[in-house]
């Protein structure tokens, strides 16, 4: 039988599996949501740089789960759809070295040649660690020996060596928080009282999660402190607001964003906007004002976060249905123009979307 697709490959093999997306945050990508995306029905969700960077977890059926992952950076066409030939040659090697079977044991010298496809990739270490706190969560296994660490830190930080925590004890809790009222409640209330390396280590974790009410209040009223101050830590405003991106858009995260693009907005919030909150840009007046201060104030980075964002399939119909808004301000129309001008000049697909 002819397999042309990771679904059926991983079906066929007699395996459960999970898909998650590790491009812009981690985010649960759903089985069927992926078959059409296979099948070419719809484009991937979260591009970055025209690829899908997935983390694929499987393991055997009618057993206690023992995950096998494999991370993949799959190319995307001028659409956001699989490149098919792509697909079938990462398929192809798979079955080379792995036969039907994808829990068969592989010798060193196999794992090196499956790892040596260009179709395979090695996350950060933060999101790393976010993977496999969240992977253990959802299905249902114990976290990591650094876990206890990092809650007996929490309840009593005078009384321990924070050098002797683990990245992934800290990433455990951060995937915990959502759940667990009384933990979250109490990392809100001592968050900014722990030492900067153990904030900064947290806050980065908390953006790849669901967090709490209680933690996102205190994370935007952070920003507000930050911004009272007379030279305001502009890195400190933007990881502040990036630790929230795990929460589906909300109403005072959005008024906070409104507000930060009034202030000439720093190049660190213009870069988490695009790369960790774009899902709060799907709001037309947030967008269009987003682009316009970035092409007022950051038009070094214009073309390469333009081409990013109207790559998401939730954001390109808002962005090109507004190429041709008359109500544009000056340096967003200059901008728009000189990008076309040098897609046009270098055939780029956007080109195309233009007319």
């Amino acid at each position: 039988m002819q397999i042309d697709t990771l679904s059926e490959f991983l079906t066929q093999a007699g395996t459960e599996f999970r898909l998650y997306d590790l491009g812009r945050r981690l985010q649960p990508l759903d089985r069927d949501d992926f078959a059409a995306i296979e099948a070419g029905q719809r484009p991937y969700p979260w591009p970055l740089q025209r690829h899908a960077w997935l983390a694929v977890c499987y393991w055997q059926r009618q057993s206690q789960p023992q995950p096998y992952v494999w991370f993949l950076k799959l190319p995307l066409d001028e659409r956001g759809l699989f490149n098919n030939a792509a697909v079938k040659h990462f398929l192809a090697a798979l079955v080379e070295q792995l036969g039907q079977d994808p829990s068969a044991p592989l010798s060193d010298e196999q794992q090196e040649r499956l790892a040596q496809t260009p179709f395979t990739f090695q996350p950060a270490q933060d999101k790393l660690a976010a993977f496999h706190a969240r992977l253990h969560l959802e299905l249902e296994l114990p976290p990591s020996a650094f876990y206890q660490g990092v809650l007996d830190y929490l309840a009593a930080p005078d009384q321990h060596d924070w050098q002797q925590l683990g990245l992934q004890g800290l990433a455990d809790v951060a995937a915990r928080l959502n759940k667990d009222t009384p933990l979250s409640e109490q990392l809100a209330s001592r968050l900014f009282n722990l030492p900067q390396p153990v904030q900064l280590a947290l806050l980065n974790q908390c953006e790849h999660h669901p967090q709490s009410t209680a933690l996102t209040d205190r994370l935007l009223d952070g920003i507000s402190t930050e911004l009272e101050h007379q030279s305001a830590d502009q890195e400190r405003i933007a990881l502040l607001l990036r630790a929230t991106a795990g929460c589906a858009p909300f109403e005072a995260r959005r008024q906070k964003i409104a507000t930060l693009l009034t202030l000439t907005p720093s190049q660190p919030l213009m870069l988490s906007l695009a790369a960790r909150l774009w899902q709060e840009l799907t709001d037309e007046t947030l967008l269009l004002n987003y682009l316009e201060q970035l092409a007022e104030h950051h038009g070094e980075l214009f073309n390469g976060l333009f081409a990013e964002l109207v790559s998401i399939p939730a954001l390109r119909p808002l962005i090109l249905t507004n190429l041709h808004n008359p109500a544009l301000s000056v340096p967003l129309k200059n901008a728009i123009g000189t990008l076309f001008s040098d897609s046009a000049s270098s055939s780029s697909p956007l080109a195309s979307d233009r007319d």
